[in-house]
């Protein structure tokens, strides 16, 4: 955890890290979910949005960032009654997925899968899940995207406010 924190800059906190192969070179790079300190001011639906870093361990053994994504976990006030709608990160050989979710009646849920594309030293969108569903009716609606669909987005473009969106009836 040490070696996290020089990249947790400007006062930033690690909200989640995890270690794992991002590259499939057989060393142990790092994902990090940064919470940018708060201001105070921040009101319902607004706020900074966090940083995902992707760093990956060189040769030497120290790591470097190679890619960052400031769009794709909302700030912590984004989640309506549910709250703070970041939910997880999970690393899977050579990619990662992250997971949101929030609401209230309608409750949303996204998961953003990201694979490593050795050609392009870079990770590219693999698959977009969003679902909703409405605790009071049971309606549930589940659209899955694929890079067919979505097109050639790199972890760093990636911004989830231009993937459509999954809405009920």
């Amino acid at each position: 955890m040490d070696e996290l924190r020089p990249f947790a800059a400007g006062g930033a906190r690690i909200l989640e890290w995890k270690t794992g192969d991002l590259t499939g070179d057989g060393r142990m790079d790092a994902l990090l979910v940064l919470d940018p300190p708060i201001r105070g001011d921040e009101k319902l639906g607004e706020g900074p949005e966090r940083t995902v870093l992707i760093l990956v361990r060189e040769a030497c053994g120290s790591l470097r960032e190679a890619s960052a994504n400031r769009r794709v976990v909302p700030c912590a006030h984004r989640g309506g009654v549910a709250g703070d709608p970041f939910g997880y990160v999970k690393l899977e050989p050579r990619g990662f997925t992250v997971v949101n979710g929030g609401g209230s009646r309608e409750r949303w849920s996204d998961e953003f899968t990201f694979i490593y594309a050795a050609d392009h030293d870079d990770w590219f969108v693999d698959k977009v899940s969003r679902q909703v569903s409405d605790s009071e009716t049971g309606l549930e609606k589940r659209i899955e995207l694929s890079p067919e669909e979505l097109g050639r987005i790199a972890f760093e473009d990636f911004d989830p406010e231009k993937v459509p969106e999954v809405t009920l009836p």
